[in-house]
């Protein structure tokens, strides 16, 4: 009889712990979603080992951030070729196979920070719409880019290699649209001013807790002088040194070969820009002008049609015989006139 009582409490109870673990399973899943018109995938902290394959494949935004992929492979993307932003940062990727970002040629930015990572994947530099790349606290001790083929396709405008253990600033090739490069808590014991020299277009570095030399510092900060940059993010130079002990190689850097080659990159580019702006304004009027015409046109064609249809419904008139008696004057009786019958 007690277990009679009993037993609607027990069904009870299960019931709300079904429904809580279905709400639990809910909660796991990847939700969808729009900023600013683009379709949004989020499976942030869902603790996934490698990238879903049965999401909406017009995914532009995709965050992945927060779980456990340990590697990507070279078919994880192969669905997902919409991808504008892709975020990937705080996983335990090690490695990437080749090909893997092949696919993503409308990817504009990449966040692959907080990573095992000991190399950047090269072909990132080949993605011909990436402007922003984050790749910072990954180790990347032994950075080697002797396979990269410059000068590269990206058009780079923010690169992000903070925290990476680097000893110098990594050899990328001329990169004219960089504006902020962050290299900050890197040691950067070997670091080059010529390394400057391929980014004509620099406005914001950032160098803070690095171990810059008194001599580097003095060099960059002069050289973001010279290009009208901020030296706000590098670190004060305690004193300054003499031209003798630390000189300013203009000569590898501003007024370097490769510091004209990047200008002469950017001024083309501006060029280009300037006369596909031309020509779409050319090819904009014309069209403009085209539909006028033919609007014209069209309403001189549909008056000539009225015209005639009105000419075509009026009645024609014929002289009355009795007009052509020529004993009757005029001034007598005025003429008449028939209607002609159809």
């Amino acid at each position: 009889m007690e277990l009679h009582w009993q037993l609607p409490a027990i069904i009870v109870c299960l019931q709300i712990l079904l429904a809580e673990a279905f709400l639990l399973q809910d909660d796991r899943k990847c939700k969808y979603g729009r900023i600013e018109k683009l379709l949004r995938i989020r499976c942030y902290d869902l603790d996934l080992k490698e990238v879903p394959q049965n999401l909406k494949t017009s995914v532009e935004v995709l965050d992945l951030s927060y779980n456990r992929i340990r590697k990507l492979k070279s078919g994880s993307f192969q669905k997902y070729t919409d991808i504008k932003f892709l975020m990937l940062y705080e996983n335990m990727i090690l490695s990437v196979e080749p090909g893997t970002f092949e696919p993503l040629t409308s990817l504009q930015e990449i966040d692959l920070s907080n990573n095992g990572l000991t190399t950047i994947p090269l072909e990132l530099f080949q993605l011909p719409r990436l402007r922003n790349l984050y790749i910072d606290s990954n180790e990347l001790v032994s950075l080697d880019l002797q396979a990269l083929e410059k000068p590269i396709r990206a058009p780079l405008e923010y690169l992000n290699i903070a925290n990476c253990e680097l000893k110098e600033l990594p050899d990328l090739g001329i990169m004219p649209k960089l504006w902020q490069l962050n290299a900050s808590m890197n040691p950067l014991q070997d670091f080059k001013i010529d390394s400057l020299a391929n980014l004509c277009h620099l406005r914001v570095i950032d160098l803070t807790k690095t171990q810059l030399s008194q001599c580097g510092c003095q060099q960059v900060t002069n050289h973001l002088m010279m290009l009208g940059a901020s030296p706000q993010f590098v670190p004060v130079c305690m004193e300054a040194l003499d031209i003798r002990e630390c000189p300013l190689p203009y000569n590898r850097t501003i007024h370097s070969a490769t510091f004209a080659s990047c200008q002469t990159t950017v001024e083309l580019d501006e060029t280009r820009s300037l006369w596909l702006f031309a020509a779409g304004c050319f090819g904009g009027v014309c069209f403009v002008l085209l539909v006028l015409l033919f609007c014209v046109i069209r309403c001189r064609r549909k008056r000539a049609q009225r015209r005639l249809r009105n000419a075509q419904m009026r009645k024609p008139f014929v002289i009355s015989p009795r007009n052509a008696i020529n004993n009757r004057k005029p001034e007598d009786e005025p003429l008449h006139c028939d209607t002609a019958r159809a």
